[in-house]
């Protein structure tokens, strides 16, 4: 995929805003280039609302050029002094200032053409039919453009996209003004850029015939903090920086970046209808060179993020309103908690297809990735640092996902071979918390349904043994719930859980001790040692029968020619002698060899705990060196039931 497929929803973005600025931004080239024009109209006399027309007007903003062969405004109670004065390029008044007084009921610019160069070629888009309607001091209460076409210029592979009617509501014209001319700050108050941008119908191809398409595109309440640098030199200095490897300009524009991000909310966004198709190639497709070629299909009905619940942004409320207010979790310096949904995801290529209903990461935050940054422009980052700069993360849910993988292509390295694999996930979260140089020390993994066929003839050795207790397929779900406690230095396993269907259940709780904040480092040398000073100081064991132990009963027993009933009775007579007699017969090896006969002869429940008798737990060199498992068993208080 070209580099215009992954740039292009930008510039459509950019694009939307320019047709914004144009219209505002005028006075910069008005007395050099329309000035003529401005003389062919009269002025209107007082409360009297007349038309001004521009011709030629051609717009530098850094990088990107925006030419118009025509702008009108129309419905404008304007002088001719007055609009000279607010189109005056050198005059005073900063430009959000001037930009109060621009009053029009409508600024029509038939065709606009945006360039902007890149990597030595000219990225051109042109909006046709752009208009702003009911502009009053400077704020446009809708900006519209019919469509938009894209093309790139100059030697290199062709690449073109199109999109349709494109959007702006509610646009601050001065606070855009205010955004891109002046330098602020953290502690500078925040500006509704606009209410709403919509974009439809976005399509994008490369050369090599992969097409983009995006049905539609809605964002609202974009707020903006004035930056140390203005938002226009900040994106000028990233984009003429990119790519750079010297130290310091790189250190440079982390820090520039860091402020950008961090001046920048947004009060939602929705994509809908996402399509890509790469028409595929002998490389691409399974036996090599000479291959059918094989194409690559993916869509995506709708992407989602919004922050989580309203608070303020500086001092102002954050809500719908009048002009200046918005939407969104954002205080200054601390970037909003947000969350992002991905609904009925599909992929299909060479590799095999993937399809999911429904993805959600709650609890989004881009807080630490700021803190890297800004640490990255005071100095090299150590690589071990850089897990603590990863964006925060709550909570994962995946809702019914469904991965087929097609067998491995003929030729391939025979060890190595596989059968078709095919699984799927009804639906599994993963949520964390109170992380630790960006690791959660508390999290809570849940599946539920992870489903799979058993291959017909499989050698894994798990699967095979499954397969010979009359499993076809596999149906588990589990939880995995665990917590480290800082101060006592523990691992607490408050529920590991798995569940099979027509199987049974396993459950286990315990603590660790001898867990320091070593055990989180990012050396693995370190964090491994530090390991080896875990002590188990509490164990519990629960087994539920729901079938799989009558099947391996069943199975024995028809090895050994004998009924099930007798050979449980067997098993039980070997559970109660033989456990005693290899844990030294003590009272409590007794009782666990009693509980263990019972579930066997009975299948049900079995519950054992286990703690250790010594506060600090039993460690690994406590294991290795005791002389027999009855003398590790005379350390602990062990308790076991049957059901």
């Amino acid at each position: 995929m070209t580099r215009s497929l992954t740039t292009g929803v930008a510039r459509a973005a950019l694009g939307v805003v320019a047709c914004a600025t144009l219209a505002a931004a005028l006075p910069a080239t008005v007395p050099l280039l329309a000035t003529p024009a401005l003389a062919q109209n009269p002025a209107p006399s007082a409360g009297q609302a007349g038309a001004v027309a521009l011709d030629e007007v051609v717009l530098p903003l850094g990088p990107v050029t925006l030419k118009a062969p025509k702008v009108e405004l129309r419905g404008t109670a304007l002088s001719r002094d007055e609009a000279r004065a607010i189109l005056d390029p050198a005059g005073p008044a900063p430009w959000r200032t001037r930009l109060d007084k621009l009053d029009a009921r409508e600024i029509v610019i038939p065709v606009l053409r945006v360039e902007q160069p890149a990597g030595g070629r000219v990225q051109v888009a042109v909006y046709h039919d752009v208009v702003a309607r009911d502009v009053t001091a400077g704020r446009i209460g809708i900006l519209e453009a019919g469509g938009a076409t894209l093309t790139v210029e100059g030697p290199g592979p062709d690449a073109a996209g199109a999109y349709g009617r494109l959007s702006i509501r509610e646009l601050d014209l001065p606070g855009l003004a205010r955004l891109l001319a002046e330098p602020g700050g953290p502690d500078a108050a925040p500006v509704r850029v606009y209410a709403g941008v919509t974009a439809e119908d976005i399509a994008l191809s490369g050369p090599d015939g992969a097409a983009f398409r995006i049905a539609r595109i809605d964002a609202r309440d974009l707020t903006g903090r004035p930056t140390t640098i203005p938002w226009g030199e900040t994106a000028r200095a990233l984009a003429e920086g990119a790519g750079r490897k010297d130290a310091p300009e790189r250190a440079r524009m982390a820090g520039l970046a860091a402020d950008l991000m961090d001046g920048v909310a947004i009060g939602g966004l929705e994509i809908s209808g996402i399509t890509l198709a790469v028409p595929g190639g002998p490389a691409a497709s399974p036996g090599g060179p000479g291959a059918k070629p094989m194409p690559v299909q993916a869509s995506l009905a709708r992407l989602t993020y919004a922050p989580d619940g309203e608070a303020k942004v500086g001092e102002g409320k954050v809500g719908e309103g009048k002009a200046g207010e918005v939407k969104g979790e954002v205080k200054a310096g601390q970037p909003a908690l947000g969350e992002m949904r991905v609904e009925g995801l599909a992929v299909e290529a060479p590799a095999g297809r993937v399809a999911l209903k429904g993805l959600t990461l709650s609890g989004l935050s881009l807080k630490p990735v700021l803190d890297g940054l800004r640490r990255a422009a005071a100095g090299p980052l150590d690589p071990a640092e850089l897990r603590r700069y990863a964006p925060a993360l709550a909570r994962i849910a995946v809702n019914d996902l469904d991965v087929d993988l097609p067998a491995q292509a003929p030729g391939a390295d025979p060890l190595q071979a596989s059968g078709p694999l095919r699984f799927a996930l009804r639906s599994g979260s993963l949520a964390m918390s109170e992380p630790r140089d960006g690791v959660p020390t508390a999290s809570r993994l849940t599946v539920d349904g992870l489903t799979g066929a058993i291959p017909p003839g499989t050698t894994a050795p798990l699967l095979a043994d499954l397969a010979g207790l009359g499993y076809a397929s596999l149906d588990l779900s589990g939880i995995v719930d665990a917590r480290w406690d800082e101060a006592a230095r523990e691992l607490t396993l408050r529920d590991v859980t798995l569940t099979g269907k027509d199987m049974g259940t396993a459950r286990i709780t315990g603590t660790i001790g001898g867990i320091g904040k070593e055990v989180f480092d990012p050396e693995p040398m370190v964090s491994s040692l530090a390991l080896l000073g875990a002590s188990a100081k509490s164990l519990g064991l629960t087994l539920e029968n729901g079938g799989l132990f009558q099947r391996f009963v069943d199975q024995q027993a028809k090895a050994q020619s004998l009924k099930p009933e007798e050979l449980q009775r067997e098993y039980g007579t070997a559970a109660m002698l033989g456990i005693p007699a290899v844990l030294g017969g003590s009272p409590s090896a007794k009782a666990l060899g009693q509980a263990v006969s019972r579930f066997v002869v009975k299948p049900g429940r079995l519950s054992v705990s286990a703690a250790a008798k010594d506060p600090a737990g039993l460690g690994l060199m406590d294991f290795s060196t005791a002389p027999s498992p009855g003398k590790i068993f005379d350390r602990l208080t062990v308790t076991a039931t049957a059901e």
